[in-house]
């Protein structure tokens, strides 16, 4: 054998184990690289419209009582899933150095203008609009019934809510004033708002969980998406207390949502399954439509959940609008290697 060292079968496993755990410590895989960019510059993204949120939440006396009347705490929930973006945004960029790797950065096209309401940073420069929102609502029925969009399933909107702003562009009446109805439907479509951009946080974590090779990056999805689905749970609980909106001849801006009866001690459950207060996920189809329902996050899959839908989706819904073509090239780039990563094994 020329000298060479034989080594028992456990001790050459081993020894892969160990070499291979260190490559994870020392270098990321090309997919691994591509997932973690992709993230971050979706973070960068949350970051600068959960700051938008903040600044009126916490400085604009009309917007802050119209967003109480969806729960008291709106406007610390707000400032802490600022925070908690933020974090996200640091935490990759920072581990992504670690690597060698640059960090995401999306400065150049920061370009958009602020609201020029009291309490914006009127001068700033945005990523994000804010303004002219089509929020998709279909989460609200899609998480209170068995259907899953991974098998094709679609579901309607529980409100629609079509070319709306989210934040107020200028100082408005207060809510209990003659024309107060302007400011509470800025804070309802906030409030939907809040649970969609979170909802779609938390399916394209999942979706690009499975194909993450090092387990760090595997941790580092799981538990960062693990809160983008702890924000879903408040956002959509608070949603459901979005108060009907009249206009000061009657017409309807948002309507009256589905409330449960009131309960009695009788031993049953009166809700509805389109009841507000019906927030846990309904157990639904999953992996297979042979296999009995399960209450899961859905979507998960690529097609429906990955980078380039949701993206997608932010597009189609406004969030985007005034951005530049350079904008849009960058992160679908972004998005399309995100999708394309695989898992690599020995």
């Amino acid at each position: 054998m020329g000298g060479t060292v034989l080594l028992p079968a456990t001790a050459w496993l081993a020894s892969r184990t160990a070499a291979r755990a260190e490559g994870f410590r020392g270098r990321l895989t090309r997919g691994d690289t591509s997932i973690l960019r992709l993230l971050a510059a979706a973070e960068i993204i949350e970051w600068d419209l959960w700051l938008q949120y903040q600044e009126l939440a916490l400085g604009n006396a009309a917007y802050q009582l119209a967003l109480e009347s969806l729960d008291g705490d709106m406007p610390t929930y707000v400032r802490q899933n600022n925070r908690d973006e933020f974090t996200h945004q640091n935490f990759l960029n920072a581990y992504l150095v670690s690597k060698g790797h640059k960090p995401v950065s999306l400065e150049p096209f920061r370009s958009l203008p602020s609201s020029q309401a009291t309490g914006a940073n009127k001068t700033a420069k945005r990523l994000t609009n804010l303004m002219n929102l089509t929020v998709d609502t279909s989460w609200y029925t899609r998480y209170r019934s068995a259907g899953n969009p991974d098998f094709g399933d679609t579901f309607p909107q529980i409100v629609n809510l079509v070319d709306l702003p989210a934040i107020p562009n200028s100082d408005l009446p207060l809510p209990s004033d003659s024309d107060g109805f302007k400011i509470q439907l800025i804070a309802n479509t906030a409030g939907f708002h809040f649970a969609t951009i979170e909802q779609g946080g938390l399916s394209l974590y999942n979706s690009l969980l499975s194909k993450a090779t090092s387990p760090e990056v595997i941790k580092i999805i799981a538990g960062i998406g693990g809160s983008e689905i702890q924000h879903f749970e408040v956002w959509q609980d608070k949603a459901g207390n979005a108060p009907l909106v009249m206009d000061n001849n009657g017409n309807v801006l948002f309507p009256q949502l589905p409330a449960a009866p009131e309960q009695t001690p009788n031993g049953t459950d009166p809700a509805d399954a389109m009841d507000t207060n019906q927030i846990m996920p309904h157990p639904c189809k999953f992996i297979n439509g042979d296999l009995p329902q399960c209450a899961v996050v859905r979507p998960t899959s690529i097609a429906q959940a990955g980078a380039v839908a949701t993206f997608t989706g932010f597009t189609r819904s406004g969030l985007f609008t005034g951005q530049s073509d350079g904008f849009f090239d960058f992160i679908f780039a972004l998005a399309k290697e995100a999708d394309e990563a695989r898992r690599e094994s020995d």
